[in-house]
């Protein structure tokens, strides 16, 4: 993938995080929760703690049973990559705690511009409460303003309910995927080593 394939992806990685909040008046805001975009550089010391913590405990043991494995400082390496982006949600209540949030990138790839999203990660005490769905909507709205094509991801087979979810979202099988094949393709063989899938919504 390539963050600087094309003129859209360009100038959408040349945005600020308050440019980027522009896409906010296009969705319907979530009731007792705060949020906001920031870029990498921008994140405290304590963001980053707690942006940490979510994706260990809800992940840590999906990826040790996967064949990607849990390796912290590769993570970490791609989660807060320069060109990362964040989509904060704090309780108003506490607004120095982050309830959830989303990691994307603007990139580009087999000639599509994209908003791929790394991370979706909601903390267990928050879960259930909408916050999942405001932000595949908000990741909607940012892509369609930025003129990207498609919201991309990868999901673990074994995280069912995520996959549920993206599902419910609208979310497909991308053609990139290395478990996608056409109706009645002779020559598709599965692959048992692949846990995982690519899955993308086209934006409109």
């Amino acid at each position: 993938m390539s963050s600087d394939g094309s003129k859209a992806v360009k100038l959408a990685n040349e945005k600020t995080a308050k440019q980027l909040s522009v896409a906010l008046k296009n969705v319907d805001q979530l009731d007792a929760y705060g949020c906001r975009f920031s870029l990498t550089g921008e994140l405290s010391e304590s963001n980053r703690g707690q942006i940490w913590t979510i994706i260990e405990e809800n992940m840590k043991e999906l990826y040790i049973t996967s064949s990607m494995g849990w390796n912290p400082p590769e993570k970490k390496e791609e989660l807060f990559n320069p060109l990362a982006r964040f989509i904060l949600i704090t309780s108003q209540d506490h607004p120095d705690q982050i309830a959830g949030y989303s990691a994307f990138r603007f990139e580009h790839e087999e000639e599509e511009d994209l908003v791929y999203c790394y991370e979706i990660q909601i903390s267990r005490s928050h879960q259930r409460k909408g916050i999942g769905k405001f932000l595949v909507k908000l990741l909607e709205a940012v892509g369609q303003k930025f003129r990207m094509e498609k919201i991309m991801l990868t999901a673990l087979d074994k995280n069912a309910g995520a996959n549920d979810f993206y599902n419910a979202m609208g979310f497909q099988l991308d053609p990139s995927s290395p478990t996608y094949h056409e109706d009645g393709d002779e020559d598709y063989e599965e692959d048992e080593n692949v846990d995982y899938q690519i899955l993308s919504k086209v934006l409109v």
